[in-house]
């Protein structure tokens, strides 16, 4: 899968790598390297894409995400919201984002809708501590495709998780992206271990596997997902960054979707609250996972 922690592409930033998100910066967009092809039930993965005629950018693939209602998808704020600016979503009239679920394939088939709303956490912030990277997208119209949900608790230290996503592939993080969705199993691990990236509460660490696999570039935004005695799936974050600008090369902060799902359902009522104020470290370099 397309490694989290890759940089975001273009982008002269301080922060180490975004997990690759492809909408702050044209070049941002990160893959999971070293996994493979996604198996199973995966409807509820949604590949986010924007428009950006004046730019003559058409349907350009930037970041992943996860279907939590038949109308709301969520994803990472950062894949959303132009650097160095604050909070403040990208204006429609510079990108029009739209998103397809219910395929593997990010070229094809599912259900395409656009993204007629976006709600950023208002505490977000490009180089924020904490960061807060986390945003809910309100589709054109509600799909048919059974949504994901949102796990109760955060996941600890040792749990297994999966990553997905259509992030690069390589490990020197460049493309092209692949078609059909990847997959890759993880671990979650100790925050400290995520301690270069700025982890902070609300936030996850995840481990790459054999010290050389993870999210990437196109990866940003994408879910990490647990699966229950029954098979079932549950989301327990989304990808956010690194500490290192190449996929693989160190583990990767996911944003804790458990930490935020009061805040998602009360986002889908239409009463959009921020979440609980955490605290957090001091400032670190890391990077967006693009």
């Amino acid at each position: 899968m397309k490694r989290i922690i890759a940089a975001l592409a273009g982008v002269a930033f301080a922060l180490a790598a975004l997990c690759g998100a492809n909408t702050a910066s044209a070049a941002v967009q990160p893959h999971i390297v070293g996994g493979t092809q996604a198996t199973g039930d995966t409807g509820y993965v949604a590949s986010l894409r924007y428009t950006a005629v004046k730019h003559n950018v058409v349907d350009h693939e930037t970041c992943a995400g996860a279907l939590v209602f038949p109308g709301w998808v969520a994803t990472a704020a950062h894949c959303v919201t132009d650097e160095p600016g604050g909070n403040d979503p990208i204006p429609t009239a510079d990108k029009k984002f739209s998103v397809r679920v219910g395929s593997k394939d990010r070229t094809q088939d599912g259900e395409v809708r656009d993204v007629v709303q976006v709600v950023v956490d208002p505490r977000w912030k490009w180089g924020g501590d904490p960061m807060f990277d986390a945003a809910m997208l309100r589709l054109q119209r509600p799909v048919d495709i059974q949504p994901i949900r949102v796990a109760p608790r955060e996941a600890r230290p040792g749990t297994a998780v999966r990553f997905y996503g259509w992030g690069v592939w390589n490990p020197d993080g460049s493309g092209p992206l692949p078609t059909q969705l990847q997959q890759l199993d993880s671990r979650v691990i100790p925050a400290w271990k995520c301690a270069d990236a700025g982890i902070t509460r609300n936030e996850i660490c995840t481990n790459n596997p054999d010290g050389t696999d993870g999210p990437g570039p196109g990866d940003s935004g994408g879910p990490a997902v647990v699966f229950d005695e029954d098979g079932v799936p549950e989301l327990v974050g989304m990808c956010s960054r690194g500490s290192k600008p190449l996929p693989g090369e160190a583990p990767t902060v996911y944003t804790s979707a458990p930490a935020y799902r009061a805040w998602m359902f009360d986002v889908a009522r239409g009463r959009i609250p921020a979440p609980v104020t955490t605290h957090g470290p001091a400032k670190h370099e890391f990077a967006l996972a693009g």
